[in-house]
C-alpha cells in the first residue's frame, strides 16, 4: 500500500484518478492534518508527501509528514513542499525565491544512472513548478540529482535510502516524468 500525505496539493488528486486508480494502485489518503494510523504502518511499501501552500517553516501542520519521515522506513517520495520537508527533516535549508514559479521548465538530470531515471534517454526533463521556495542546502546524507538555472537542487535523493524529493510536480508534467513515476512504484514493489 501507499501512503499519501496531502499537503493541500492542487495536484495530488488528479495524480490519485489518473495515475493511481488507473494501475490499481492500492493506496492509503491522509490529510495532512489527520493523525497517522500507526496500525498501518505495517502495510505501508512507500510514501508521497505531496506538494502544498507555504513552506516547512509557516503555520501549515505538516506534523503527520514529520512523523512519517521518523517511523517509515520505506520508499519515499516529496513533491514540491514535500521535497522541503524531506530536506529540512534531515538538516536542509530552504530559501525564498525572488519570483513565484508557475509554469512548466526544463531540468537538468546530473545523471541517469539513478534507478529513478531508468527509462529515460535525456538529461533534460520539463516539470511542472508551482513554488516559491527551494532547497538551498542539502543536507548531509543527501546528493542532488537534478538542477536548473533557478534552482541548484531539483532532484535529490537519500545516499543510502530510496527517499526522493522533486522541487516541481513529476506528478503532473507528462511521459518523462510517469516513466519516474512508475520506477518509484517498482521500487515500492506495488508495480511490475
Amino acid at each position: 500500500m501507499l501512503l499519501i500525505i496531502d499537503n493541500q496539493s492542487r495536484y495530488i488528486h488528479k495524480f490519485k484518478h489518473n495515475y493511481l486508480d488507473e494501475l490499481d494502485i492500492p493506496y492509503h489518503f491522509i490529510d495532512h492534518n489527520d493523525a497517522i494510523d500507526f496500525n498501518l504502518l505495517p502495510q505501508v511499501q512507500g510514501m508521497i508527501l505531496s506538494g502544498g501552500r507555504g513552506s516547512p517553516y509557516e503555520p501549515l501542520n505538516l506534523t503527520s509528514n514529520f512523523v512519517a519521515l521518523m517511523n517509515l522506513d520505506v520508499p519515499t517520495l516529496g513533491f514540491c513542499l514535500g521535497h522541503e520537508v524531506i530536506a529540512v527533516t534531515d538538516g536542509g535549508r530552504i530559501k525564498r525565491l525572488p519570483e513565484y514559479q508557475n509554469r512548466k521548465s526544463a531540468i537538468t538530470l546530473d545523471t541517469l544512472d539513478d534507478p529513478i531515471f531508468t527509462g529515460l534517454d535525456s538529461t533534460e526533463v520539463r516539470i511542472q513548478k508551482r513554488h516559491r521556495y527551494h532547497v538551498i542546502n542539502l543536507p548531509q546524507n543527501y546528493l542532488r540529482l537534478a538542477h536548473s538555472d533557478i534552482c541548484p537542487n531539483e532532484i535529490i535523493r537519500h545516499k543510502e535510502k530510496a527517499v526522493y524529493g522533486f522541487q516541481g510536480h513529476p506528478e503532473v508534467s507528462g511521459s518523462s516524468c510517469l516513466t519516474m513515476m512508475d520506477n518509484f512504484m517498482r521500487m515500492c514493489g506495488l508495480i511490475d
